[in-house]
């Protein structure tokens, strides 16, 4: 086998089932208006003929078709310069699924590693029942959360099902029933508008071209099944992506390892025994909490906002400076996001070695700039897959027996946590006495006024009146390091600014990141010699594109990236007339608090989902019943496992926008961080309560309404000058509480799915709706109808003291708590009209039987929640 340049396999296989995209654009193959002649001819020379006689996998055709008619935007790529050759770029991609060479049959085991599946098999070939022959160009991408737990069965039971659409971070991200989805009036509007685009990618350099080409496949193609004969639950783009990146890998290797490999006389390839060709690559940011909520109020809307993306930009720049040190492409990127990220890599000499040069340079800079603080955890494992009584299983370097996809990833991750107790390992002897010695001069020293950090001499900045946000804004002695401050612009910046530039120099107002890489958040577009331009997702458009208007080709590349967060609620200040972030005083509405009824807080939000781990470990197991016992068949597949990640993300880091952004919220409610699967938000306490209880609501909805794939969460109340980083503590705390909750359902017992507030872990799917309605009743009553008295709720929370001695005292639970309530209420009912009798009665069936209308079995503890929630808003509503 011959390969002269990776990069040119990792593209064509990046394309190699483009043309599923075109075939679904045109119409039938006789009469289809995007085949050239040439490309019909050769029909019976790059597809199967099946048993019934007619020809397969007919994309091919139309993935021909597209290389041939823009073969000279490759060539000027300088990724098709062997296009005379047979193993060209066109047959490389075009022949995946009868090949005729070694280096074609590279791409077709590419093609089944990314799959899980030997594409070649008749099970394959079978056409989906539902849809019949012809009518792929309807079969829509089923949500992938519908068949978490059940997968393998029928793909004609798929009810939830995205309509073929561009890329979107709005209401675009939820499924609809596959009876109102038509597909067919759609694919021709996007490939025209897809080849245009196309055409104006940048294609001076290589790799600009490749980076914008997976984001213009990735804005087109998301929402495409990645087949229409099985596995309708995959993308088509995370198809394409990964076996790019294995196909890369493959050749890699082979340049490496000519040897390494057998094939048979149709050219289907196997690796030798005890040959790994790629390896998994984990990288993982520690050190995350600590840092972004280590600050103090003074600049902490711009603060936790600049550092929030500082660390999401540092996991971005390590994978791509880390796959620049290999000489790969983002074609090799599986997932980055939530500070973590996840690449295919070949396992040779060449690589490991960049890989080592590249950590010990990293471990390098990350003293120097955070002495510590932040560290990034990098560990790999090598695999392979083989064929095993007919199904393609993954076995990993240094294990014994087959395992699956899922376990490889769980080995990986694993491996990466096992890095955080070595931390700093390569740089221990060569920077020693400044990791274990005293350093600073303590005494009398001048601070960070954000971070309490000592400032080393010529590190310091005076604190602007425009970046301090609360405290004392007439002290003229506050002093932040450098770095600070370009966290505090980076924070600042994140307002109107949805460019976000990339480049190997620094640059004015830059903030370097990693090695060598510098950011800066641009308001538009401008035509400098950048390395990247990327679009910063928010909700503020809703037709995402890459190509913008003002655009004339460079270099520089072009994509787009979610970011969970961009917008916060700004004011116009009362001096300048200009527009700022809000403060945390403004956010809780608590700037007057003259009036002592009125409660105003600052509420903490931490929120992630339940078991993520267990869902990618098992999310993908065939479960069935076979001779009366019960079969668990472990699946699952690079593409599968890559579509969930970036379901997930696009809720975390996108759809959160469109939440956050509604009028309700947008005034009082921050997200500080979101990303892969958690999110952190502060605001006014009962803004806060509504977006979680609305982000919940919206998951549920986004993963087909299932119950069991969950997320919980905690909420911390604080005023407003409370340090962040004890309320974030705080936060962290009740979400922990709420992972503990354990509740009976007509299933039997549940864990988690739980939110904690005022103390409180109460279940979303039992306990929530009750807290909700008995709190509206109670403010209904007291504060509206004035059927009941205030005096109520306090003798309320006394019977409960009563009843659960706070922690830490000396009394014991006691009894007497029923005696008491029951005098109270019956003196309250006696002399009280037939409506505040009622309201009573429905007390007290609670308080002694555990129900409440429809609602039973709720504990005291769960009523105390309702009584504390409809206490704070009634102080709001001035009720005496």
């Amino acid at each position: 086998m011959k390969i002269n340049n990776p990069l040119v396999f990792g593209l064509a296989g990046l394309l190699h089932d483009i043309g599923k995209f075109g075939q679904r654009a045109d119409i039938t193959y006789t009469e289809a208006e995007l085949l050239d002649t040439n490309s019909k001819n050769i029909i019976g020379n790059i597809c199967k003929v099946t048993r019934e006689g007619w020809y397969s996998h007919q994309h091919v055709l139309w993935t021909k078709a597209f290389i041939d008619k823009h073969i000279d935007k490759f060539k000027k790529a300088r990724l098709a310069d062997d296009v005379e050759t047979f193993n060209n770029l066109v047959n490389l991609a075009a022949y995946h699924h009868v090949p005729v060479t070694d280096e074609q049959g590279l791409i077709t085991l590419a093609d089944w590693w990314s799959s899980g599946i030997d594409r070649n098999t008749d099970e394959a070939l079978e056409k989906n029942a539902l849809w019949g022959r012809d009518k792929f160009r309807s079969m829509p991408l089923a949500s992938v959360f519908e068949k978490l737990g059940k997968w393998g069965q029928e793909a004609e039971k798929a009810k939830w099902v995205y309509p073929v659409n561009k890329f979107s971070t709005s209401e675009a991200i939820f499924p609809k029933l596959i009876s109102d989805v038509d597909n067919k009036p759609n694919y021709r509007k996007l490939w025209d508008s897809f080849e245009s685009d196309f055409e104006k990618l940048p294609d001076s350099d290589p790799l600009a071209f490749i980076y914008s080409l997976y984001h213009l496949l990735k804005l087109f193609t998301w929402y495409m099944p990645g087949s229409a004969m099985d596995y309708q639950y995959i993308s088509l783009f995370e198809h394409l992506k990964t076996t790019g990146a294995f196909a890369h890998s493959f050749a890699d290797f082979i340049q490496e390892n000519p040897d390494c490999y057998i094939s048979d006389s149709n050219h289907r390839l196997e690796f030798k025994e005890e040959i790994y060709p790629v390896q998994l690559l984990c990288g993982d940011v520690s050190g995350i909490q600590s840092f972004i909520y280590n600050i103090s109020n003074k600049s902490a809307v711009k603060s936790l906002k600049g550092r929030s993306l500082y660390v999401q930009l540092l996991a971005e720049t390590v994978a791509n400076e880390l796959l620049e040190a290999c000489d790969c492409s983002i074609v090799n990127m599986v997932y980055a996001a939530g500070g973590k990220f996840y690449v295919l890599l070949p396992n040779t000499k060449k690589v490991n070695d960049g890989v080592a040069r590249y950590i010990l340079a990293l471990e390098n800079a990350l003293w120097e700039n955070h002495q510590g603080k932040l560290f990034v955890n990098v560990s790999s494992t090598a695999f392979v897959m083989r064929k095993v009584e007919g199904e393609l299983k993954t076995f990993i370097e240094g294990e014994s027996g087959e395992k699956h996809v899922g376990e490889l990833w769980k080995n990986v991750a694993e491996k990466t946590g096992e890095v955080k107790k070595k931390k700093f390992k390569g740089i221990l002897f060569s920077r020693y006495n400044e990791m274990f010695e005293a350093s600073g001069l303590g005494g009398n020293v001048t601070v960070c006024s954000v971070t309490a950090e000592e400032l080393k001499k010529g590190d310091n900045l005076k604190l602007t009146q425009d970046d301090i946000e609360q405290g004392d804004n007439e002290n003229d002695n506050l002093y932040i390091s450098k770095t600070v401050k370009e966290q505090i612009e980076l924070g600042s910046d994140l307002v109107g600014h949805h460019y976000l530039a990339e480049w190997h120099r620094k640059e004015k107002d830059t903030i370097q990141i990693g090695i060598n890489t510098h950011w800066k958040l641009l308001q538009k577009f401008d035509e400098k010699q950048y390395k990247a331009h990327t679009w910063i997702l928010t909700n503020w458009k809703d037709d995402i594109d890459i190509i913008p208007d003002s655009y004339v080709e460079r270099n520089s590349a072009l994509g787009f990236r979610l970011y969970g967060g961009a917008d916060v609620a700004i004011t116009q200040d009362e001096k300048t007339q200009k527009k700022r972030n809000r403060t945390f005083e403004e956010l809780a509405d608590s700037l007057e608090e003259d009036d002592k009824e009125t409660f105003t807080r600052l509420a903490v939000l931490r929120m992630d989902i339940d078991n993520l781990g267990e869902l990618f470990m098992n999310a993908f197991d065939r479960v069935y019943e076979e001779n009366e016992r019960k079969v668990i068949e472990k699946k699952g597949s690079f593409s599968a496992l890559a579509t969930l990640s970036t379901q997930l993300d696009v809720f975390f880091s996108g759809y959160l926008n469109t939440i956050r952004n509604k009028p309700e919220y947008k005034d009082h409610v921050n997200i500080v961080y979101s990303g892969g699967d958690d999110l952190f938000a502060v605001g006014k306490w009962d803004k806060i309560i509504a977006f979680a209880e609305e982000v919940r609501a919206e998951f549920r909805r986004f993963v087909c309404g299932r119950e069991d794939i969950s997320i919980s969460g905690g909420i911390a109340l604080v005023r407003p000058k409370f340090p962040i980083a004890k309320a974030a503590e705080l936060a962290g705390e009740a979400e922990e509480k709420a992972k503990t909750k354990i509740y009976e359902t007509e299933k039997g017992p549940m864990e988690k799915n739980a939110i904690t507030v005022f103390g409180v872990a109460l279940s979303w799917e039992k306990e929530w709706p009750f807290v909700k309605d008995c709190k509206t009743d109670l403010v209904r009553w007291i504060g509206e109808e004035k059927i009941l008295s205030k005096g109520l709720l306090m003798k309320i929370f006394s019977w409960y003291e009563i009843a659960h001695p706070p922690d830490g005292s000396k009394r014991k639970p006691a009894q007497d708590w029923k005696w008491q309530s029951a005098y109270s209420i019956a003196r309250m009912a006696n002399s009280k009209e037939q409506l505040s009798q009622q309201a009573l009665h429905k007390i007290k069936n609670l308080l002694y039987c555990q129900q409440y209308d429809d609602y039973k079995n709720i504990s005291f503890t769960t009523f105390i929640a309702a009584c504390r929630w409809a206490e704070l808003e009634l102080r709001n509503l001035k009720t005496n």
